[in-house]
């Protein structure tokens, strides 16, 4: 029988940029454990005391042919399948799906925003709200200058005010309302636009590079530069501060570049903590998810 000569008990993830004979192990803070990098992680996670633990396995709950674009907040859940727009349903025994909307765009991603009772929802070809059980169309103001929203890729909300980008362009909502100054209530970014998504004080924005949005006191929008790298698509997911450690109370956003794992705070500050160590796939869009796991929370994309 062999003797244990020695024993590797903690790891920080793949490293997919160094040779094998350069993974060099790094300590974690000024504890006495050392992390080692992994070539492979076939069905495993790492938990918040850096051990590998089996990933475990799934069940089906409900089926489709061309699902995508699924959205809860914990209350209330949606997805697509096809052109149909579903609600998806649990007694508490069995899944099931509700046909809310037909007739959208086949392929074309919803992305969604939660103010108060409404959930508004926009895919680049429809745009409207969903509350109360119903989906329902943006109302047209009468008032001069004002138009409703237009559909949009994506959709976001910050201090009383919607937010749709169309292409190149930010269209910004007059307060508590969903419809904008057709004279001033837009910004017109470089190029199209691959990221909306609110955080704390600001909103983080991509266009083959990403801008951090906050409001100043006349109203007007500061647009500062934080990345010269793009996002992928859909693969943004605001993540509390209780889930990224202990006594943090902000929320940040995280989202995956193409150059690696992203996370923002609520200032505008940014971190990669995958830069240098993982070299990513060419991708052209995504989709993501904070998977909490008794009490290990991981953030999960998949991309295409």
């Amino acid at each position: 029988m062999s003797d244990l000569i020695a024993s590797i008990g903690y790891f920080s993830g793949i490293n997919n940029v160094d040779e094998s004979v350069r993974l060099i192990p790094q300590q974690i803070n000024d504890s006495f454990k050392t992390t080692y990098s992994l070539l492979e992680a076939k069905n495993v996670d790492i938990d918040n005391t850096f051990m590998l633990a089996s990933r475990k396995g799934s069940a089906l709950k409900l089926s489709g042919s061309d699902i995508h674009s699924g959205w809860s907040n914990g209350k209330v859940a949606f997805f697509i399948d096809g052109t149909t727009l579903y609600k998806f349903d649990w007694d508490g025994v069995t899944y099931s799906s509700l046909s809310l909307l037909t007739g959208l765009a086949r392929g074309a991603r919803m992305s969604y925003v939660e103010i108060n009772d409404r959930i508004y929802m926009t895919n680049d070809t429809y745009i409207g709200y969903y509350n109360n059980g119903s989906m329902n169309n943006l109302a047209v103001p009468t008032v001069n200058y004002k138009m409703s929203l237009p559909p949009g890729k994506f959709i976001t909300y910050m201090k009383g005010q919607l937010f749709v980008a169309r292409g190149k362009v930010l269209y910004i909502a007059d307060a508590l309302c969903d419809h904008y100054d057709i004279r001033t209530g837009f910004r017109v970014f470089s190029n199209n636009i691959t990221m909306l998504k609110s955080v704390g004080d600001g909103i983080y924005a991509a266009d083959g590079n990403v801008w951090f949005l906050s409001a100043v006191d006349s109203g007007v929008l500061k647009k500062s530069a934080v990345l010269d790298i793009d996002s992928i698509p859909y693969t943004d997911v605001e993540i509390h501060g209780k889930d990224i450690g202990e006594g943090v109370t902000e929320d940040f956003l995280i989202w995956t570049s193409t150059k690696g794992i992203c996370i923002g705070d609520s200032k505008g500050n940014v971190k990669m903590p995958t830069l240098g160590k993982y070299n990513m796939p060419s991708k052209i869009t995504g989709t993501a998810v904070i998977r909490n796991n008794n009490g290990n929370v991981h953030y999960v994309a998949a991309l295409q």
